[in-house]
């Protein structure tokens, strides 16, 4: 049987979580030990960062990926009016994007700043999607590529050495540590956790230099000329609070949030701008028993703003939802008919924690 978190509600079977003898996750120790942090002193090392590398001459000094969501509308914000930086925003189209994604992210350069928006070939990056759907049930791996190497691609093309991303999700949300209380990573870090050791080349081993250009990192004689670039993450800096970069994206960045619950969750605030990800957290629940509505519970478990009963609540209620008003987009993006589709959905189930009840199937293990 699974046993949960007795502070939130995450099972053991998220990719490289940890639980103590205590039986509390590493996402949930990681929080409380946040309480005890000194974010003033973590500021003037930001502080010192930003004084390291801005510009004298008033050039882009900083790159920011961006969405138009909340937290990186909050991060760029802050860079270019608290810390004086001169940021260039770099957005790479998502598959599948939603009008409301279009309508934050414009929303959000209006608001002052600088973008340039990567779209990789529309075509290549469906070929890596449907063969990462298909061998390793990840239906956006394309996009998770290009998130991580676009930026990079386009520091080096302006000669900008320091890249500020939002949260550092392996610590926060339970993964590996190796970053917790570093202000900085390097290359590898991207390619063992972000990548899971997964390379656009290997779906497309004939494809050109030039079509995966987006989809793939620099090489290490290219990094060479870059051995001093800081990769860092804002959330090493100051508290995490995406409620309170919510209202502020709100008021400074024209943040539009959805009119209903997001698929398979209750908010309305997350990962607005494009429908893959519903599905990308479906194949979630086959593999590893959870799904976006225990994400979304075990964060507001730790900001306290849920109970743990309500929270189970939520989870049964939307958990398990497959994101079925997007079914006929998903059909016609990996050009599979209905049959194929669910075949390759039901091969990443995993027998270990589901069981078949009554022509159904089910968790063997009750989230209580």
């Amino acid at each position: 049987m699974m046993k949960y978190c007795k502070r939130c509600v995450m099972p053991p079977t998220r990719p490289r979580i940890t639980f103590d003898e205590e039986g509390v996750c590493s996402a949930c120790r990681h929080w409380g030990n946040k309480k005890n942090i000194d974010w003033n002193a973590r500021k003037q090392i930001l502080k010192e960062f930003c004084d390291r590398y801005r510009s004298k001459d008033g050039s882009f000094d900083v790159v920011v990926p961006v969405g138009g969501g909340k937290d990186s509308s909050y991060v760029t914000w802050k860079l270019k009016h608290e810390f004086g930086m001169h940021p260039l925003c770099v957005s790479t189209r998502p598959p599948l994007q939603t009008q409301l994604g279009e309508i934050n992210l414009k929303n959000f350069v209006k608001s002052g700043f600088h973008l340039i928006e990567v779209v990789p070939n529309p075509q290549v990056a469906r070929e890596i999607a449907k063969e990462g759907f298909i061998k390793n049930g990840q239906p956006q791996i394309d996009w998770l590529f290009a998130i991580k190497c676009v930026p990079l691609r386009i520091a080096m093309q302006f000669g900008i050495k320091m890249i500020v991303y939002g949260e550092e999700g392996e610590s926060e949300y339970g993964g590996s540590k190796e970053l917790e209380n570093k202000f900085s990573h390097n290359i590898d870090h991207v390619k063992r956790f972000y990548f899971s050791g997964l390379n656009a080349k290997d779906y497309l081993p004939n494809a050109n230099k030039a079509d995966l250009y987006w989809f793939t990192l620099p090489t290490e004689q290219e990094l060479d000329k870059f051995r001093d670039l800081c990769i860092t993450h804002w959330s090493n800096f100051e508290y995490w609070d995406e409620y309170m970069h919510t209202d502020f994206a709100i008021k400074n960045c024209g943040l539009v949030l959805a009119d209903k619950n997001m698929p398979g969750s209750y908010n309305k605030h997350t990962h607005l701008d494009q429908v893959i990800y519903h599905l990308h957290m479906y194949l979630a629940y086959l593999k590893f028993g959870f799904a976006r509505a225990t994400t979304d519970a075990c964060i507001d478990l730790r900001y306290g703003r849920l109970t743990r009963e309500e929270a189970i609540r939520l989870i049964k209620e939307y958990d398990h939802k497959f994101p079925y008003e997007y079914l006929q987009l998903y059909l016609e993006y990996f050009d599979m008919d209905e049959d194929e589709f669910w075949q390759t959905l039901e091969k990443f189930r995993n027998k270990n924690i589901f069981e078949k009840v009554n022509g159904e199937w089910r968790l063997k293990s009750e989230l209580k």
